[in-house]
């Protein structure tokens, strides 16, 4: 399956990650509201099994801008850390 955004609702893409890749264990580790599971393809900012995931090598710095790539809004609230949150916890 390739993943073409016109041609695959993110729900379909993302349910074929989760086929593996428990949801329940992936949103404790990574996401802190469920928007990101249903409304953002996992491959928006994963790779599709890569050698070594490019998301772990990312200083907080890096994740912060991949956060403000969507969360423009976010950019001055000085409250608005992600990279605090624990991203790396191991895979699921």
């Amino acid at each position: 399956m390739r993943f073409n955004e016109p041609m695959y609702k993110v729900g379909e893409q993302n349910s074929v990650c989760m086929s593996c890749h428990l949801p329940e264990q992936l949103q404790k580790a990574f996401w802190p509201h469920d928007v990101h599971a249903t409304k953002v393809a996992c491959a928006s900012c994963h790779s599709l099994h890569p050698q070594q995931d490019t998301m772990q090598t990312l200083s907080d710095k890096g994740r912060i801008k991949i956060c403000v790539d969507c969360h423009s809004d976010q950019r001055t609230n000085p409250n608005f850390n992600p990279a605090s949150v624990p991203l790396l916890k191991e895979q699921p």
